[in-house]
């Protein structure tokens, strides 16, 4: 079963106190999950690596992978018939000229956690529907 109630909120709260520990957890968890759902598909960077990449590209790599991130959800939602919007350029747009609002990476987070949620709840339902129990 793949988590299907992640909310943005925890990831604020709980990164504060923790110096950015419950993060790099998140969002490791959130790639790994998204990865069993993509099972044939092109698999998402481990999110250790990206922490790597990021700090020798100068948090560049970050961008890419979170466009990545959203466009993957995007076609997995579409092979599994979800209409997952919005799309990763909308949201890429959010988390780098959102910026300047300040809430714009939250908007961009939330979007991709909304759109894991409803891919995770399919992949789940599914699931559910195609294994068997054998009573002995």
């Amino acid at each position: 079963m793949i988590k299907d109630n992640r909310r943005l909120w925890k990831l604020v709260l709980f990164t504060i106190p923790t110096f950015g520990i419950y993060n790099i957890v998140f969002w490791f968890q959130l790639t790994r999950d998204l990865n069993e759902i993509n099972r044939e598909d092109k698999k998402i960077k481990n999110y250790i690596l990206v922490l790597i990449l990021s700090f020798l590209t100068l948090g560049i790599y970050r961008w890419v992978w979170f466009f990545y991130l959203a466009d993957r959800e995007q076609v997995t939602g579409e092979r599994m018939g979800l209409r997952i919007k919005p799309g990763p350029g909308t949201v890429l747009s959010w988390k780098l000229f959102g910026s300047f609002i300040l809430m714009g990476p939250f908007v961009a987070d939330y979007y991709v956690i909304r759109n894991m949620n409803r891919l995770a709840k399919a992949y789940n339902q599914n699931f559910k529907k195609n294994t068997k129990v054998i009573k002995q």
